[in-house]
């Protein structure tokens, strides 16, 4: 009778495989970062190697979602050392993370209100009937009321 042994070698240097892992290329390719771009996170404090194979940084499998988290608090208007303030390389947020996410919200809001008067006033100088913005009443009271809100005419 002839049996078989199977032989696990297990070297400290092997990554588990219970834990999931992407090398630097393939979290790349995942999150269309480039290589560059994780490794400026990394060096912002955003996200954290867990190791390293064949000289390539590893990371573990859920750094897709951070990279994933971080972009979404980009795309809120967070800068990148607001969401190491807010974030740490494991995902975890901060505890003051509602009143950082209010006041940004209140920032947005503001924002908002900005783009929107911008808006109106160029769509005025789009349907605006006459040759000139010069000879327009409206557009020179527009620019003569914003005249008014600039820091040297407040202070004056």
């Amino acid at each position: 009778m002839i049996s078989t042994v199977h032989v696990e070698l297990r070297f400290k240097s092997m990554a588990d495989p219970e834990i999931l892992s992407l090398d630097i290329s393939e979290l790349s390719a995942l999150t269309g970062l480039a290589p560059s771009a994780l490794r400026f996170y990394e060096r912002r404090g955003l996200i954290t190697p867990i190791g390293r194979a064949g000289g390539k940084r590893i990371y573990r499998a859920g750094a897709v979602q951070q990279v994933a988290l971080i972009d979404l608090l980009k795309i809120s208007g967070f800068t990148l050392p607001e969401i190491a303030a807010l974030v740490d390389p494991d995902g975890h947020v901060s505890p003051d993370w509602r009143e950082r996410a209010r006041a940004k919200q209140e920032h947005l809001r503001r924002q908002l209100t900005d783009i929107e008067r911008a808006l109106a006033m160029l769509q005025h100088t789009i349907d605006c009937s006459h040759t000139s913005l010069h000879d327009c009443p409206i557009h020179q009271a527009v620019v003569d009321m914003h005249a008014e809100t600039l820091p040297s005419a407040r202070t004056t």
